[in-house]
C-alpha cells in the first residue's frame, strides 16, 4: 500500500518533470482500469501579462505524476 496521506508531494501532469507543482496529496485510490491515483491539491503559477498568479485545483491524477517532496514512498 502506498505511503498514508497527507503529504507534501510534486506533481507534474505532463511527466517531463521539467517544472513540477507543488501540492499535498490527500487520498489515494485503487481502479482495475487506471491503477493507483491520487487525489491531489496543487498550486499552479501563471502570467497574466503583467505580472504572475496562483491557481489552486484538485483532481484525481495517475501515481506515476506525483512524487513525495521529501523522497519518500
Amino acid at each position: 500500500m502506498p505511503r498514508q496521506p497527507p503529504f507534501h508531494v510534486w506533481v507534474d501532469l505532463t511527466g517531463r518533470w521539467s517544472v513540477p507543482s507543488p501540492g499535498v496529496l490527500l487520498a489515494w485510490r485503487r481502479s482495475d482500469r487506471r491503477g493507483w491515483e491520487a487525489w491531489v491539491v496543487r498550486v499552479e503559477s501563471y502570467s497574466t501579462g503583467t505580472g504572475s498568479e496562483v491557481v489552486l485545483s484538485q483532481s484525481w491524477v495517475s501515481a506515476a505524476l506525483v512524487r513525495p517532496a521529501d523522497g519518500r514512498t
